[in-house]
């Protein structure tokens, strides 16, 4: 109790007592000691902003380092390679769900044609490969757009443009054409709060290629239907992605600098340089401008020669385990996928890195990948096959009735098998016990059941054919031996 608190408990011991209790609940809900920053942790800043406020200033420059990491740092280009390999691999399977033949018959050529390429006019990729650029520019840049146009595309059935954040024109800002509407980076937002138009480039800003026609750094609004905007969301109401990289630029560069001060230590300590010290003018003192073997020099009795003391290396190994550790936590890898170092790992600790890996890979798959990405591109897959023509109304009717009937799920990749027999074994248990089902466990190891039954059931009718053709071929065989043998 201060002065002020004696005095008022001597004349109202009640407001005293209040007084006392109330300065004693604040210092308990303020012993926090994260809530203090010491000195030494002079890099935090509390910033009192939302998602994109903090990174409005440096999203772009973390974008930037990031893609010059990634084209100049191997270990930096590994990461990124690593998670997509792991969360699209080959491409994540598109499947056609519905009870009508015709279609299915159809979907077959469509599947064809998505993964032969021809999508992108600009590239020509196919659905799997613009799936694997997508996340990667996601993971590097920390976001994509992708564009679907109306018109068919090379392979007259869809086309879809994939593009870096930088066709975005944020430099668009505030109030819309229409009053009710709000642009924030480039991105227009209606009153509900929903992007319903994106403000694009026609070119890339820093495009290398000069088109006669260029005028310059001109957006158009495309409707928000026709956009993919992918991104990672790490904080409520985020509205543009940050790069995954970000959290271990700092490492990244470190380790770098620290490689190059290496290896130039390394070469300072393979030379074998010697220091000659005289009192005469080096004109006269007739100093050789380099070492070879069986060199023998003559010296003044003024002279002599000292020859250098390299430092050792020491310490390298250690030092960079530990921020190579830092990379793969800080981008959700693990750390032999990262380096490919498997020297200080068994079976069975390697098994349990990768079944936290596989956890966090499933989890950006069915969250962020499959949602964002996959199914609006199956959406925008329907939308192109509902516009082609049919030869009269009945046929384009059945055809609208039958894809509204239908949906398109997706299915990941195979999950990578550390113990090929020891998982399939539970599987088979599960599904013996009730605990799962066939198909559930198919698609889990990254396959259609439809398709697999499909393959089972053309192999065995193959066998029962050559089984067939070997009890007919049977009898002839025999009488040949017969023969053979008289």
């Amino acid at each position: 109790m201060n002065l002020i608190d004696g005095v008022v408990a001597y004349f109202a011991p009640a407001a005293g007592k209040r007084r006392v209790q109330a300065r004693m609940a604040i210092e308990a809900l303020s012993h926090f000691r994260a809530s203090t920053i010491p000195r030494r942790s002079g890099s935090v800043r509390a910033v009192a902003g939302d998602a994109d406020a903090v990174a409005t200033r440096s999203r772009r420059e973390i974008a930037l380092i990031a893609r010059d990491m990634v084209r100049n740092n191997g270990l930096a280009a590994r990461a990124v390679e690593s998670l997509v390999n792991a969360i699209v691999g080959t491409g994540i399977e598109p499947k056609l769900v519905t009870a009508d033949e015709s279609l299915r018959s159809e979907w077959a050529a469509k599947r064809r044609m998505l993964d032969a390429g021809g999508i992108d006019p600009d590239t020509g990729l196919s659905l799997s490969a613009i799936q694997r650029l997508a996340v990667r520019a996601m993971i590097t840049d920390g976001e994509c757009l992708l564009v679907c146009h109306r018109e068919p595309g090379p392979n007259g059935f869809m086309q879809v443009r994939l593009l870096e954040m930088d066709y975005l024109d944020d430099r668009m800002q505030g109030r819309a054409a229409n009053p009710a509407n709000a642009i924030y980076d480039g991105i227009e937002y209606g009153p509900d709060n929903r992007p319903v138009a994106y403000h694009i480039y026609d070119e890339h800003p820093g495009s290398a290629v000069w088109h006669p026609n260029w005028r310059g750094l001109v957006s158009k609004p495309v409707d928000a239907s026709r956009v993919i905007h992918l991104y990672r969301a790490d904080r409520p109401g985020q509205r543009r992605g940050i790069s995954w990289l970000a959290p271990v630029l700092d490492d990244l560069v470190a380790i770098a600098d620290n490689d190059e001060a290496q290896l130039l230590r390394q070469k300072i300590a393979a030379c074998f340089a010697g220091f000659w010290r005289t009192e005469r003018p080096a004109s006269e003192a007739g100093i050789p401008s380099d070492l070879s073997p069986g060199l023998i020099q003559q010296i003044g009795m003024d002279d002599e020669v000292q020859f250098a003391e390299p430092p050792g290396v020491t310490g390298y190994d250690d030092f960079s385990r530990i921020h190579l550790r830092r990379i793969a936590t800080g981008i959700g890898c693990t750390y032999e996928a990262l380096t490919g170092d498997l020297s200080g790992v068994n079976f069975s600790s390697a098994r349990i890195g990768r079944i936290e890996h596989a956890q966090s890979v499933e989890a950006w798959q069915w969250t962020l990948v499959i949602p964002k990405l996959c199914t609006p591109m199956g959406q925008w897959i329907r939308e192109a096959w509902s516009y082609e023509p049919r030869a009269d109304e009945r046929g384009r009717a059945a055809l609208l009735a039958a894809l509204a009937a239908a949906r398109i799920e997706h299915t990941p990749p195979p999950p990578v098998i550390a113990d090929p027999k020891a998982e399939t074994e539970v599987a088979i248990r599960k599904i013996e016990a009730g605990l799962s089902s066939r198909p559930s466990e198919i698609r889990k190891m990254g396959y259609e059941p439809a398709e697999i039954d499909a393959e089972i059931a053309g192999d065995a009718q193959i066998r029962r054919g050559l089984a067939e053709l070997t009890r007919q071929s049977a009898p002839i065989t025999e009488r040949k031996e017969r023969d053979l043998d008289v």
